[in-house]
């Protein structure tokens, strides 16, 4: 067979594979790419009917919480167990709890009322701005739910958000609040676009909330517009959505989402043609664009292929993209921002990037014949187990691990190491490739968030969280090394003047001074936190005997009694501290802390600035 006969063989061949090879791929990747695609656009969806559920119960954790903190507050607690015991008027009640109550309604954003009910469910008060135009007859509802009130002299129907708290003293109810919100904070979350659609629904189908957009309002109706109603679909936790049509014949995915913990339902339904549409014309350009480019490449083949051309171009092809990749690593090496170094198995240095030589202060020079633990802060962390390393490279492929690297100023910082193995033909490891990114951003983040988490953001002492874990931890130790300590409740005298008088800044600045003398006035082994408010808890060392812990709250009682000077005036203040011994008191961290605010408790009432024992 002549060279010619050869070539026509060759390129016949070649233009059938190429125009045969484009279709087959063509088949091969459009029947699953439609089906994952297609799939991809159903669990889009369905996420952000999640997202939808997600964000109702985020609003109403939230306002359970603002509910919480408003029933929480201790002065009018009090002021209620004085109510319930007959040793004040209604009349006085209202006088003191009205100015208060309205001072927290301030500062809640939706709020359109606060109702406070005594034990028995009968109203006490009432403050915020629809308070007098609410029924005046307004029962005490239950948990958190969406209800139409009447509001104004029309008596217009308005859906609220209802939520209600049980107030408590020393674990006992002693009354409740009622808060009623706007439905403001869910405006976002029922936007959608014009292709969708979103409700609410209560677990038992018999109230549905929609937003119309068109009267920017709220409303509370029956569910008989409900595509699940009508199609008798109840919420199943394994059903993701459902194909159903609109009244119209549109065709919709629909999806049910539970806001969990809350009895209500998301509805929410999205048109096919806009889940889907996209994605199929997407596919069949891209099929379309696949048969034309073979057509295409058949064509060329055709005309211009030859066996040796074909060769020759193949060889250079692979040279140039060889050359090209080099050039890249070379580029990627010496220009990224993180450090890279190539190593032998031992870590001794055969070349670093210019990122290395930076952060390090190291030259080309001074890094030839270096070991690569000359740049570890061995103090921060410990030295790189080399066995470990080469163990993980070889079950691995890869090692990972956080290492400090020591600066041109001998200032270490924190790394992300990341060692990937060179192997040779026989697959041997013969250098190792190590990548060093600074992490001194998440580290100092991750310390930031600690401290927000576990420290007060006024006083900085530790916060309520933080002390219960030392309120744990000291009790444990106790128990296990049999010794005492003693857990004081120190609650100030005559804040509450300085904090109306002089302002809530004057406040802050007094509680920081407080803080401060406490932190200098206790023993070395001794905690103090602020509990929140104007109550501090002191969580003692281990006491020789009980009789220990009354010098040290006399000593905090002293220091406080000192004059403060606050915004240019001298102000004076007391404390009253109550005490109580572990196990001798209680053997729980619960029950130290009500011993120990009951002992205080009754240091208030018998003239206040002493101390008092469980």
């Amino acid at each position: 067979m002549d060279i010619f006969e050869q070539k026509r063989r060759i390129i016949t061949t070649a233009i059938v594979a190429v125009v045969l090879t484009g279709i087959s791929i063509a088949v091969v990747v459009s029947t699953p790419l439609i089906n994952q695609i297609h799939t991809q656009a159903a669990d889009t969806a369905s996420l952000v009917a999640d997202a939808k559920a997600e964000g109702v119960r985020a609003v109403f954790d939230q306002h359970q919480d603002l509910a919480r903190q408003t029933a929480s507050r201790s002065e009018l607690a009090r002021v209620m167990v004085e109510y319930n015991r007959g040793n004040l008027a209604l009349a006085d009640l209202r006088t003191f709890s009205r100015p208060r109550l309205d001072d927290a309604a301030k500062n809640i954003d939706n709020l359109a009322a606060i109702v406070r009910f005594d034990a028995s469910g009968a109203e006490v008060v009432r403050v915020g701005p629809l308070d007098d135009q609410l029924p005046a007859d307004l029962p005490m509802p239950s948990g958190l739910d969406i209800q139409s009130y009447p509001v104004g002299v029309n008596n217009e129907a308005r859906p609220l958000l209802h939520v209600i708290a049980a107030i408590r003293v020393d674990e006992q109810i002693v009354g409740y609040d009622l808060l009623l919100f706007e439905l403001s904070s869910l405006i976002p979350i029922f936007r959608v676009d014009a292709d969708s659609s979103l409700c609410l629904l209560d677990v038992e189908r018999t109230r549905r909330l929609i937003w119309t957009e068109r009267s920017h309002q709220f409303q509370l109706t029956t569910p008989n517009g409900c595509l699940a109603e009508q199609e008798g679909i109840d919420y199943k936790p394994d059903l993701d959505f459902f194909r159903a049509s609109l009244p119209d014949g549109t065709r919709v995915l629909a999806f049910i989402r539970l806001v969990e913990g809350y009895g209500w339902e998301i509805h929410m339904n999205a048109r096919t043609s806009s889940v889907f549409g996209k994605v199929i014309e997407d596919i069949v350009i891209s099929v379309v664009l696949i048969l034309m480019l073979s057509a295409l490449a058949g064509t060329m083949v055709w005309r211009s292929l030859m066996p040796i051309v074909h060769a020759l171009v193949n060889q250079a092809s692979q040279i140039a993209r060889s050359t090209d990749e080099l050039r890249l690593a070379q580029q990627v090496f010496n220009h990224t921002h993180e450090a890279i170094v190539i190593c032998d198995t031992g870590l001794q240095v055969i070349r670093a990037n210019p990122a290395f030589n930076e952060i390090t202060g190291a030259t080309t020079k001074t890094l030839r014949n270096t070991n690569l633990m000359a740049f570890i802060d061995s103090d921060r962390c410990k030295e790189i187990d080399r066995e470990e390393i080469h163990r993980h490279l070889v079950a691995e492929n890869a090692w990972q691990g956080e290492v400090w690297l020591t600066g041109p100023d001998n200032d270490p910082f924190p790394n992300l190491l990341t060692v990937s193995p060179v192997r040779n033909a026989r697959g041997q490891i013969q250098q190792l490739i190590l990548t060093f990114s600074d992490i001194t951003a998440r580290v100092q983040a991750e310390k930031q968030m600690f401290r927000l988490a576990h420290f007060d953001k006024l006083t900085g002492l530790p916060n309520r969280t933080a002390l219960e874990t030392h309120l744990e931890q000291a009790i444990e130790q106790a128990r296990r090394q049999h010794h005492h300590f003693a857990l004081m409740f120190l609650d100030l005298d005559k804040f509450k003047p300085v904090n109306d008088t002089m302002g809530h800044q004057a406040g802050d600045e007094l509680l920081r001074n407080v803080a401060r003398r406490l932190k200098h006035s206790i023993r070395a082994n001794d905690v103090v936190g602020r509990r929140g408010g104007d109550e501090f808890v002191i969580i003692t060392g281990p006491l020789t005997n009980d009789a220990d812990a009354q010098p040290i709250a006399r000593k905090m009682i002293q220091v406080l009694n000192e004059p403060f000077h606050i915004q240019g005036q001298t102000v004076h203040i007391g404390a009253s501290v109550g005490i109580a011994l572990y196990p001798d008191n209680g053997q729980t961290a619960e029950l130290l802390l009500a011993t120990a605010d009951k002992a205080m408790y009754s240091v208030k009432t018998s003239g206040r600035n002493n101390l008092a024992f469980a």
